[in-house]
């Protein structure tokens, strides 16, 4: 069993409050410590003409600086909607900004042994909010329909996301993989492995 002293610290770059708020509630659930999450400078409530440029932007500078001090125990988490993009384009925009070379090959250029988990929800946050916190068993769940709720608060939108995250952390992660309807919820279970949490 791993001990809070043994968990990484980790650096989250994601496009807004509500992904910054799943992540952390997640990870604590997890049992990091809060104060060992940290953010690189996500937007939170500014208002950008487009959050996912923001990350592909800031993604090659993030790994530079966890690469420069990967003997320290520390993680990355990224975060990018898919939006009306598939999971894999969104994938490969972060590889060519991070390695053109290897990500016009469709290949990734992570090192297995880094720390670097990259989720993608399609079509974005609030897909995996409508999953997470839907009653009904065998609905149908689709990547396509845009399930934001433009009413809701930003104390709202916290709210369900850390929700969200405890639901997840605590009733779906522990029945695996195969219980999990969502084709990037999964992407994203198996991404958290790269953490070794």
């Amino acid at each position: 069993m791993t001990s809070r002293d043994d968990l990484p610290e980790v650096t989250i770059l994601c496009e807004d409050i509500d992904q910054e708020r799943f992540i952390r509630e997640y990870l604590i659930c997890c049992g990091l410590d809060d104060r060992k999450i940290k953010d690189f400078g996500n937007p939170k409530g500014k208002t950008i003409k487009n959050n996912n440029a923001l990350i592909v932007k800031h993604y090659p500078e993030l790994i530079k600086s966890y690469r420069s001090r990967n003997y320290r125990n520390i993680a990355v988490v990224v975060m990018i909607d898919a939006d009306e993009d598939s999971l894999d384009d969104r994938m490969r925009s972060l590889n060519i900004a991070l390695d053109e070379t290897a990500g016009n090959l469709n290949k990734d250029p992570r090192l297995s042994n880094e720390k670097i988990a990259i989720f993608v929800p399609s079509r974005n946050i609030e897909t995996w909010f409508h999953y997470i916190n839907s009653d009904i068993s065998g609905q149908e769940y689709n990547e396509i329909t845009d399930y934001k709720d433009k009413k809701m608060s930003t104390k709202e939108r916290i709210e369900l996301a850390k929700k969200s995250a405890r639901i997840l952390a605590s009733e779906i992660c522990p029945h695996g993989l195969d219980h999990i309807s969502l084709p990037s919820l999964r992407y994203a279970c198996r991404e958290l492995q790269r953490l070794k949490l």
